[in-house]
């Protein structure tokens, strides 16, 4: 077999994090009205669209295929065979059809902003020679972000995003054809770009946009490459009816406790000068309802669980032990989950404004149900999302 430069691992871009301190006079909020919910049985809750109250949604779309394998090989040979099946359930995976599935899920939330994970960009480079620096540029494969947006304006909603924050980006050279012994003979390097984003309704007013990288992370050595697993923050400062509030979206880490705690401290500490109104949403893989350390912390930084008002008592499940949206069979086939098990609420929407909590409260889970699926059986991502109509509490609620 030809010698290979196992990873190419691309730079990672870091950006300085930022205060998010901003003030501004308090007024009134328009109350919600009752009865916005439907019942959407056992596993959650529909939100009907329309009607007045500010609606925010979290969602963690996925990035299309599991890394693990990739970052756990110890060989040549067991890397090259993770990054061939890795990129092959990507294709399978096929983004621009769950997009219209997620973009299906949103239109029934009608949000005036989202917060969205793992918004991934995949790049190749084709032809590539492993023993040789890139020849042929990057071109741009899926650009989930794009294609969401698209997928969003079929649907007849108009979104934009101003503000989003690249984590994590490596680039591996997967096999793309072989010979009689089964060795590789050409090669495609392919890159991933990691990104949260947050996402706008036409008409809400989004400014002061800020972002960062966390300082904790993962170092990873993949084969004598050094690289990490880097996560990040998003932010806003949204006006809706002409209230303002900060709005924050995150992805912590999932791997590492310790890195996860540590991120969530962080941003903790960076939002705890804000004056306006905090909305923090995002996938903490920290499970609130096992008042996990960074859940606690979110929670002791002021912030209220949204969900445990709407729904006391009921679990909210949002993710699971299952990576992505099937698997992989003998022969390479994505197989999609017969149905999606969910034991942990991890994907939250949080609030601190000056102590006050909103009431009601009207909050459901989305994209876990089997007519959530797309038409080859794929469900729309492996993270259910959680949609919430509310208001700003009274005293606190901001108007410029």
């Amino acid at each position: 077999m030809k010698r290979l430069v196992p990873l190419a691992a691309l730079a990672l871009l870091a950006v300085a994090c930022q205060d998010d301190r901003l003030a501004g006079p308090t007024s009134t909020a328009t109350p919600t009205p009752d009865a916005v919910l439907a019942s959407r049985g056992d596993d959650g809750y529909r939100l009907p669209p329309g009607g007045p109250g500010l609606r925010v949604m979290t969602y963690n779309i996925y990035l299309g295929t599991d890394l693990g394998p990739i970052m756990a090989a110890t060989t040549e040979a067991e890397f090259l065979g993770a990054a061939f099946l890795a990129y092959a359930e990507l294709q399978q995976s096929n983004f621009p059809a769950r997009a219209g599935r997620i973009a299906k899920q949103i239109e029934e939330v009608q949000p005036d902003v989202v917060g969205l994970q793992e918004v991934a960009v995949w790049s190749v480079s084709a032809p590539y020679d492993p023993t040789q620096p890139p020849l042929v540029p990057f071109a741009v494969q899926y650009d989930f972000l794009q294609i969401l947006l698209d997928s969003l304006k079929a649907h007849h909603l108009h979104y934009a995003s101003p503000s989003s924050v690249w984590t994590s980006d490596v680039a591996a050279p997967v096999p793309t054809a072989f010979d009689d012994q089964g060795d590789p003979t050409a090669f495609a390097l392919v890159r991933f770009q990691d990104r949260d984003a947050i996402l706008v309704r036409n008409g809400v007013r989004a400014t002061d946009p800020r972002h960062g990288v966390y300082t904790a992370y993962i170092p990873l050595d993949m084969l004598g490459t050094q690289t990490g697993l880097y996560r990040g923050w998003c932010s806003i400062l949204a006006t809706v009816d002409g209230k303002s509030f900060r709005f924050v979206d995150s992805h912590l880490e999932a791997e590492n406790a310790d890195i996860n705690y540590l991120q969530a401290q962080e941003l903790a500490g960076l939002l705890q000068n804000v004056r306006d109104p905090v909305i923090w949403v995002g996938d903490f893989n920290s499970d609130a309802n096992s008042g996990a350390p960074s859940y606690q912390v979110a929670l002791a930084a002021g912030f209220t669980d949204l969900w445990a008002i709407a729904h006391p008592g009921d679990p909210g499940l949002t993710n699971g032990p299952n990576d992505g949206v099937g698997y992989l069979d003998a022969s390479g086939v994505l197989v999609p989950w017969p149905r999606l098990v969910f034991n942990q609420r991890i994907d939250l929407v949080l609030l601190r404004d000056g102590g006050r909590k909103p009431h009601p409260v009207y909050a459901g889970i989305f994209g876990n149900q089997r007519d959530d699926r797309t038409r080859s059986g794929l469900w729309p991502s492996d993270h259910a999302a959680v949609g919430m109509v509310f208001d700003l509490p009274n005293q606190f609620a901001r108007w410029r």
